[in-house]
Order: C-alpha cells, then sequence, then structure tokens
C-alpha cells in the first residue's frame, strides 16, 4: 500500500470522491471495470485517481467496484509506495525495463488479476484514457486477457477529462503555487539573458529556480530559443551562443506536487529595435484582450477571436500558429477543453487556463511566445496569476 504522498496536498477523501464519479460513469457505462494509461511524460489520467506519478516505467490502472489496482513494473512499485494516494501494487511484465531481471518477483496477468479483482471475467471494459494514449498492445493485452470470452471496449476518455477539467479548491491552490514560482523563474530567466551565453545557460538558471522553490518536475524541458531557433515553436534549449540583438522565446513548466503551470516570455539580447518592440507591444495586447474575455458565462471561442482578430487587423493574422486558450493541470496543455475558434462552449467556473499568443515564422524577426496562467475561480472571478511584464524594457 502506498506510504509516501508527501506534500501532494490531495487527501484521501478527494481521492475517493474521484473514484467514486468515476466508478458511476462507469455503471451507467455499463462497464464493470475502466482502465487508464499513463507514461512519464502524460500520467495525468492514472496519478488523477491514485496520485502515482509514474518515473521512467508507464503505468496503468484498473478501476474495480470496490477497489483499484495500479499496474506498473517491478522498480515503478517503490515510486508508487512512496508517494501515491490511493489504490493498491501490482506487478506486470509488460511494464517492467526491457532486458532487466528482477529474479523472484512475482508477475501478475491481466487474466488473473481481472479474476482475482471481478471474480469474473467482464463483458465491457471502458477505456477512461484517450486512444492516442492507451497503446494497441494494451488494448490487445486486455482483449486476450478475457479471450476467448467476447469483451466490448467503451471509450470513456471525455468522462474522465470532464473531471479533471473542473477543479477543486485544492487544486487550484496548488496550480496557484505552481504559477508563483512560474512566474519567479521566468523573472530569474529574463535577468539571465545576454549575449555570449548559451541557450543551456538561461535554461539551467529556470532549471534550478524551480526546484529551489519546490518544483520537483516539468510539464515540458526549459525552453530557451534564440534567433532563427525560434521557429521551433516548442524547441528545447541548445548549447547555441545567443548573439547581440536577437530576440530569445522563453518557456518554463513547473510541476508543483502533480500541478503544472507555464510561463512564456519572448526577450531582446541586448538593446532591443523598435520592430521588435512593435511586434511584441502588439502580442501583448492581444493575449490582454483575450484575458478581458476569459470569464465564467463568456463563449469560450471568444477568448481566440478576438485577439485573432487583432493581429490579423495588424498583418499578424499569418503567423498566429494555434488557438490561444488551453486548459493545465495535471498536464501542461492537454486538459480537454480549449479556447480555441472552434470551441462550442461556455466558460465555466472553478477551471485553469493558459492564455498563450505564439507567432512564427515571421520573415525578419522569426516571432514570439508570450504565456500566461489564469484561473476562474470557484466564485466565478478571472485572474492572472503572475505579475511578470509581458514586454521587459529594453536594456
Amino acid at each position: 500500500m502506498p506510504s509516501g504522498n508527501y506534500g501532494h496536498g490531495i487527501d484521501v477523501q478527494e481521492y475517493s470522491s474521484r473514484l467514486e464519479r468515476v466508478r458511476s460513469a462507469l455503471k451507467q457505462a455499463g462497464a464493470e471495470v475502466g482502465a487508464a494509461y499513463a507514461t512519464p511524460s502524460y500520467p495525468a489520467d492514472v496519478q488523477y485517481l491514485t496520485g502515482y506519478d509514474p518515473h521512467i516505467e508507464s503505468a496503468a490502472v484498473l478501476v474495480f467496484p470496490s477497489n483499484v489496482v495500479v499496474l506498473g513494473g517491478a522498480e515503478g512499485r517503490r515510486v508508487f509506495e512512496d508517494g501515491a494516494t490511493s489504490g493498491e501494487w501490482r506487478d506486470l511484465i509488460d511494464f517492467v525495463i526491457p532486458y532487466q531481471d528482477y529474479g523472484n518477483v512475482k508477475f501478475w496477468t491481466l487474466h488473473d488479476i481481472l479474476i482475482d479483482c471481478l471474480g469474473h471475467l467482464p463483458d465491457r471494459i471502458g477505456l477512461l484514457s484517450d486512444d492516442n494514449t492507451i497503446p494497441i498492445s494494451f488494448r490487445q493485452q486486455l482483449a486476450g486477457s478475457v479471450s476467448p470470452n467476447p469483451c466490448e471496449f467503451v471509450q470513456m476518455n471525455d468522462a474522465l477529462m470532464a473531471l479533471r477539467y473542473q477543479k477543486s479548491p485544492t487544486e487550484l491552490a496548488l496550480y496557484r503555487e505552481a504559477s508563483r514560482i512560474a512566474g519567479m523563474a521566468m523573472v530569474a530567466m529574463i535577468s539571465a539573458v545576454e549575449p555570449g551565453k548559451t541557450e543551456l545557460q538561461v535554461a539551467a538558471v529556470g532549471d534550478y529556480t524551480i526546484k529551489m522553490l519546490g518544483a520537483y518536475n516539468s510539464g515540458f524541458d526549459t525552453i530557451v530559443c534564440s534567433g532563427p531557433r525560434i521557429n521551433s515553436v516548442i524547441g528545447r534549449a541548445t548549447a547555441r551562443v545567443i548573439s547581440e540583438g536577437e530576440m530569445v522565446m522563453l518557456g518554463v513548466a513547473p510541476r508543483y506536487n502533480g500541478y503544472t503551470s507555464a510561463s512564456g516570455r519572448t526577450v531582446v539580447a541586448g538593446p532591443a529595435g523598435l520592430a521588435q518592440l512593435e511586434l511584441l507591444d502588439h502580442a501583448a495586447y492581444a493575449l490582454q484582450l483575450a484575458a478581458a474575455e476569459l470569464r465564467e458565462g463568456n463563449e469560450a471561442r471568444n477568448v481566440d477571436l478576438v485577439p485573432r482578430q487583432y493581429l490579423r487587423e495588424h498583418g499578424l493574422g499569418e503567423f498566429h500558429m494555434y488557438g490561444v486558450g488551453h486548459g493545465i493541470g495535471l498536464t501542461e496543455c492537454q486538459e480537454w477543453k480549449t479556447a480555441t475558434a472552434a470551441s462550442e462552449y461556455v466558460l465555466p467556473r472553478g477551471i485553469c487556463m493558459q492564455l498563450d499568443i505564439g507567432l512564427f515564422n515571421h520573415p525578419d524577426l522569426y516571432g514570439l511566445r508570450l504565456e500566461e496562467p489564469f484561473v476562474i475561480t470557484h466564485d466565478g472571478r478571472a485572474e492572472q496569476l503572475t505579475d511578470v511584464p509581458l514586454v521587459t524594457a529594453p536594456a
């Protein structure tokens, strides 16, 4: 059984409530078992249900009517026991690190786990993770575990994503702290940008800061892209040396007790030119327009359409690469509902959202990103969560 949960902030009762809501959705769908899947880069579904954040190994979870089983490799068991909140562990051979020998460890089969926990083989299994998250191999293993009995899969990822999208007060508090750390790390990175430094040296300042302030991981690798590398959009920092007068795109995404926030800015290494400042000012104003639309009861699409129209009017529409608003929480940029031109829902209360203006492939300046964390609180107020200036005064 898990015994750690060091400072995760989500108590056992909240996990129990999540599981009961999932079980209710499974029952409504006629599924006796729910299955979710996680990788170290996309841990959210398993972590939301158990508190387990897989490291190195992948993992899965099976939700039964009366218990929850986490499936992983032999080394993952120790991580689960150190930090998870709910569930029981079973070693599954399919999750073992390749070419390792774990001696006398007992490995279960999915067939045996289903019989042990359910008493029989299920007729229907609800898939709680998206198709692009659950590998074909795991689906095949699930199907093979009940063979020759016919078993129907029902896709239920929207049910779990809907639960994850609406945040509890505790979740919003964790996101606020992650955002505070993001803001402080961004300030440190901006101060570190100067000609002659490498991108990696600037990124190291961000990485150091987030861990010193309590973030144990990142939602994405810290971004420092200078000059033409801005057009890599989400490129990692490299050994490239930053040159005088280049624009430098920065991004940091601290993961605090499971919850990720992000901050993105673009600055100039040294004195800024008028064209650079004009581009940065247009992007900053577009983000402010988006923020004004982020409120309970407003159509989510307006968060995107209003700044998009502004950028078009100023000749920048063709460089605007993606939607302005995206959900965030246990993962960065993969929390179900977005605020894009195609969004067909009304903004609720109790959500986290990143507003992100990304302009790329500009013929002269390459581009930029400005990204900022926001919440709509449980009393309906929209709040920006850092005070880092969108445009830094030129040196």
